[in-house]
């Protein structure tokens, strides 16, 4: 593939991409600074889900035409694995399982401190409505539109997956000390989950349901303030979270070719190149 084609084809969609999922809140906060506003948590998820919809369903497949070429929107959404597939509550089901296989991980790891205190109060309409964003967007940018993209450039599922999957984990840095590279790695594992979940299930309906269900209860099964401490602590957290995050990818496998949890079509054809 020549220069140009690169940038049009694999550089331009995945930047756009990357783009639509934090748009969004750089709005809220360049609002917030310039003009004085105040804007609630509520109100900056909507304004970001608004903006990301705006990318997905608009700006990638009617003016770009990016990553199909020119197609319907049924089957640009389609071909993202974006739809109901059938037995739908099977991938519903499915999604919440492991949601529930991740927290308990998280769960463990807080009664092992001897510190957790079960507090309600950290699942509210604020941090749900927050949760939905990337529970929704960042599985049909990442592992829809990037995931193919980088699919049809490397011709492989792994590469594409690998480098999707630290584009990811990079997008989520919090910090240059030890621990902060630790939880860059805890969102790998947690994105080859996601992926996996995907590959095998053949939509993004799985993925979707689990990833805005661990954000969404995230803070439930941990210690008060998410603050563990000490090597000790910290360790037993992330072995734990990264242990149930492998059970997660066994269930998985087990429930894509078990139990029928999986769509009619593969998503990830490696024949399925970005059109020139």
């Amino acid at each position: 593939m020549s220069n140009t084609g690169m940038m049009k084809n694999t550089v331009r969609p995945i930047g756009l991409a990357l783009v639509a999922i934090v748009l969004g809140q750089i709005l809220v906060m360049l609002a917030e600074m310039i003009f004085d506003m105040s804007i609630t948590k509520i109100q900056a998820s909507i304004i970001t889900f608004v903006i990301a919809a705006l990318f997905g369903f608009v700006i990638f497949p009617r003016i770009l035409k990016l990553p199909f070429g020119d197609v319907g929107l049924s089957t640009y959404l389609r071909k993202l694995g974006f739809y109901w597939p059938r037995n739908a509550w099977k991938h519903v089901l499915l999604g919440m399982l492991l949601a529930a296989c991740t927290l308990t991980g998280i769960w463990i790891a807080s009664l092992l401190s001897g510190r957790y205190v079960l507090d309600w109060s950290t699942v509210n309409l604020s941090h749900t409505i927050f949760s939905i964003n990337p529970g929704v967007w960042e599985e049909f940018f990442y592992r829809g539109i990037i995931m193919l993209v980088l699919i049809g450039a490397t011709r492989s599922i792994k590469r594409a997956a690998l480098i999707q999957i630290l584009l990811f984990s990079l997008a989520h840095i919090k910090g240059f000390d030890l621990w902060a590279w630790v939880d860059v790695l805890s969102v790998f594992i947690l994105a080859i989950a996601f992926t996996y979940a995907t590959l095998k299930t053949r939509t993004l309906v799985v993925g979707m349901v689990f990833h805005f269900l661990h954000d969404a209860f995230l803070f439930l099964p941990q210690v008060p303030g998410a603050d563990y401490l000490g090597t000790q602590e910290n360790v037993v957290f992330y072995a734990c979270l990264w242990v149930m995050a492998g059970v997660a990818c066994l269930i998985i496998k087990f429930a894509s070719e078990r139990l029928g949890v999986q769509a009619d079509e593969e998503l990830y054809k490696v024949e399925q190149a970005v059109p020139a």
